[in-house]
Parts: structure tokens; C-alpha cells; sequence
């Protein structure tokens, strides 16, 4: 369908103790024939990782992963070195390239909320890389904020892949445009929190319209929202 609407109850459910998930896509031991991903966007995984916890050293492979972290902080390591701290309002970009080991775990002194996205990359092998990048102080009211992009622009974090992910925050009542997508590309439109009309549909926290016809749209936030769009080659 070019318009489809998936709603936050119909999400995949994983619950380890120390980790509390919901997948928009098939991952781990939830499958679904037909969520296996959104062209290049292969996962969107809302995980909630109780203090102190976390996920040991293992490896990735040809994959663009981004955290986007909403609550606590979120503590990485990995096998290139790299070593730091991820806060709410920050972004990590990790590309896996042909092999990297890491770790993340919550900080010791609360729960950690992240958005962890994988993207396919538009090359395989290279040297996997690192970049993490603080968007507290971006005003984001009512306007399109780039968070992701093929070249980095307005400061957002460059990837290897013609894929963006942009973000907004409005206002009860406002009103944000949606551009068309172009051939072979689609657009996600992820509600974080809140509640938005679009194209007479309304969506609640955690729900999503996937968006494959080359058309605009107008969001109307019914309240205080927080929108998340990937812009991703459908090929």
C-alpha cells in the first residue's frame, strides 16, 4: 500500500528483566513475514535498559547503526577504541563496515530510553566508524531538524547510505508539510510522543505510516508532539 498504518500494539515484544523492547521490524526471536524492514531501513527498535545493564561485546557487519537516545545515558565501547557517553538529546552513528565489537550498557544511576535504528549501507567492508553528535540545544519547534543525511548537512551526522532521518517538535494545533517522495523512495513517519493527523488519520505515541506515493502531506499535531520521518530508498 502506498499509505500504511502500523499502530505501537501491533510492534514485536521482548522482555529480558533488565530489557524491555518493542520492534517495528522483525529482530531477534520476533518474526513477521511482513514487517522484514522498510527499504534500506531494517530496524527500529524502542529499548528501555534498566540501570547498570546492558549489552555485551559482539560484532556487526555491513550495517549503519544510530542511536537515538531519549532518557539516561547510554555508555559505549568498542573494539577501534572508541570510548564515551551518550545522553538524551545526543545521537551515536556507528557504521559496522566489515567488522566491529561493542558494548552498550545503561549508566549505573538510571534507565536509559534509545531509538536503535539499523540502515543497510550502500556499500559492504570499509573501515567501520564513529561519530556521535548532541542535538539538546537544536531548536526543533515546529520546524524539520536534519538528524542523518548522505553528506552531513546542517550539521547533522553523514552516513553511507542516501537515507535522512529528520525530526520536529509542535505545538498543539501547528501544522508541519510533509514533502512528496521522489521514485523508489518512501518516507516513515514515527510518533515518538504525542498525537498528530495526518491525511485524516490520526496516530498516537509509538505509531507509524509508512508512505511509498508521491504526494504531500500536512501533520497537524491534536497535541504537543514529537515526530521522527526516515527518508529511505526503497531498492
Amino acid at each position: 500500500m502506498a499509505f500504511s498504518i502500523h499502530k505501537a500494539n501491533q510492534r514485536g515484544v521482548a522482555e529480558h528483566g533488565w530489557l524491555h523492547s518493542h520492534f517495528s521490524f522483525s529482530f531477534a526471536e520476533y518474526y513477521n513475514k511482513e514487517r522484514m524492514g522498510f527499504g534500506a531501513l531494517r530496524v527500529i527498535n524502542d529499548d528501555i535498559i534498566e540501570k547498570g545493564e546492558g549489552f555485551g561485546m559482539h560484532q556487526h557487519r555491513d550495517m549503519e547503526i544510530i542511536s537515538i537516545v531519549t532518557q539516561g545515558v547510554l555508555i559505549h565501547k568498542d573494539s577501534f577504541g572508541n570510548h564515551g557517553e551518550v545522553h538524551a538529546g545526543e545521537i551515536q552513528y556507528m557504521s559496522a563496515g566489515e567488522g566491529v565489537y561493542h558494548s552498550e550498557f545503561a549508566s549505573k544511576d538510571e534507565t536509559t530510553a534509545l531509538f536503535q535504528i539499523w540502515i543497510h549501507p550502500n556499500q559492504k567492508g570499509g573501515k567501520p566508524l564513529y561519530n556521535q553528535r548532541d542535538f539538546r540545544d537544536v531548536t526543533k519547534n515546529n520546524q524539520w531538524v536534519t538528524l542523518v543525511s548522505p553528506d552531513g548537512r546542517e550539521n547533522s551526522i553523514a552516513i553511507k547510505q542516501e537515507a535522512f532521518i529528520v525530526t520536529t517538535e509542535l505545538e498543539e494545533g501547528k501544522t508541519i508539510s510533509l514533502a512528496s517522495s521522489t521514485p523508489n523512495r518512501g518516507k516513515l513517519v514515527f510518533v515518538v510522543e504525542g498525537s498528530i493527523e495526518i491525511d485524516g488519520v490520526v496516530l498516537e505515541k509509538r505509531d507509524e505510516v509508512q508512505i511509498t506515493e508521491s504526494k504531500a502531506y500536512e501533520i497537524k499535531a491534536l497535541k504537543p508532539a514529537w515526530v521522527l520521518v526516515f527518508d529511505v530508498p526503497m531498492h
